[in-house]
């Protein structure tokens, strides 16, 4: 006979909240790093008679859970994201397509908000 042991697995926040920085700019990608974690607390509710008997020590390990989490992601995880097209528009003057193309891409930030600037070409 096998009992099933099952847990609802309660966060808190419900939604952890995670915060990027952008770390680099090319054409085809910009880098992102997971800058910040916020999750306080993981609790392990049990929903099955075997689940009971486990409570105590799942939730001792669930404890340890969010510094876990923060120690292995915050600031160590890097990804490329790919751009389907490099940054810029084509605008449409009296019949006539002007494409405004960035070249040459440089991430800042301005007030808070992200910020890229660079070179643009006009064809």
């Amino acid at each position: 006979m096998n009992a099933v042991v099952d847990f609802e697995v309660v966060l808190d926040p419900p939604v952890p909240n995670v915060t990027f920085k952008a770390t680099g700019l090319s054409d085809t990608a910009l880098s992102a790093t997971l800058e910040k974690i916020v999750l306080n607390s993981v609790k392990l509710d049990p929903k099955t008679p075997a689940a009971l008997l486990l409570a105590a020590p799942a939730n001792l390990l669930a404890l340890a859970a969010p510094k876990v989490v923060k120690d292995k992601l915050e600031g160590k995880k890097s990804a490329d994201i790919p751009l389907k097209k490099p940054i810029g528009t084509d605008i449409t003057v009296q019949d006539q397509t002007v494409s405004v193309k960035l070249t040459s891409p440089e991430l800042g930030s301005h007030n808070g908000m992200l910020m890229v600037s660079g070179t643009f070409t006009v064809s």
